[in-house]
């Protein structure tokens, strides 16, 4: 923990190297179409990758491309993390529930949030096995709960300096004993294992944001943005800027646009 501090501390003063191209047009490996717009990406551990739809489909596939399984989901998930692949977790707002599914989508255990926790969690994201990261609307507060002993184990309210308007945050994770929450306005807000913050990533557009090994990534604006978590260093890759979103592996590169998902080949 001591070590990533002053990391993220100092990303502000990092010089950015030039975006260099990223991939070759001619080295798609596949195209995917899908009838529907995609809403959500997401990757797990092991490199598949999952596109929830508007109609409230979550389709997976494998590195390649190919179409492993169609879930159609009750609505359209507020957040869904396929974490490692083997335990997926889905939270819906609407009735405050969430889910862990096994790898065919079949419901593992399925709870409504305690009020005791949370009036109105606004975003929950898991801590390891039994554990949640809950972002309260009513009072501001972030929270951690272990679900098996039904205990806060953290509860901080955020600066309201910093949080005016909670609906602001679309995504919230956690990575390496840190809590990203983003707000597309803003960008990236860091919080340590304690729940304080500790820096924003200034990053206004954002989508979405995610991890590969040491380092932090998201898409804006055509440039694939990376902070290395250990040593501070940034480095940028260009893309078409048609593309929304984007996925890596030690493998591939996945690109979105709202229906097309473009499949290239990647090394970190």
């Amino acid at each position: 923990m001591k070590i990533f501090l002053p990391i993220f501390l100092a990303i502000c003063a990092i010089a950015q190297t030039n975006a260099q191209p990223a991939i070759d047009p001619g080295d798609t490996i596949k195209t995917v179409t899908l009838s529907d717009t995609i809403m959500q990406a997401a990757i797990d551990r092991v490199g598949d990758f999952y596109a929830v739809t508007s109609s409230g489909q979550i389709q997976r596939f494998d590195k390649d491309g190919k179409l492993t399984l169609s879930y159609q989901a009750e609505e359209i998930p507020t957040v869904f993390d396929p974490r490692d692949g083997a335990r997926l977790f889905v939270y819906y707002r609407a009735d405050q529930h969430y889910e862990f599914l096994t790898p065919s989508f079949q419901p593992i255990v399925s709870y409504k949030v305690d009020p005791a926790f949370a009036i109105q969690p606004w975003l929950i994201c898991p801590s390891g096995e039994y554990k949640l990261w809950i972002l309260d609307k009513a009072d501001h507060s972030l929270k951690k709960i272990d679900v098996k002993t039904a205990e806060v184990e953290i509860e901080v309210v955020i600066d309201p300096a910093l949080i005016q308007n909670t609906q602001a945050f679309t995504s919230m994770r956690e990575y390496q004993n840190f809590v990203f929450l983003l707000d597309p306005s803003e960008g990236i807000h860091i919080f340590n294992s304690l729940g304080k913050h500790i820096k924003t990533i200034a990053a206004p557009g954002v989508r979405s944001f995610n991890f590969l090994g040491e380092e932090m990534y998201y898409l804006r604006r055509g440039t694939l943005e990376f902070f290395n978590l250990f040593s501070a260093e940034s480095r940028q890759l260009q893309v078409d800027p048609k593309y929304t979103d984007a996925l890596l592996t030690d493998e591939r590169m996945i690109l979105f646009t709202p229906e097309k998902i473009d499949i290239y080949p990647f090394r970190p």
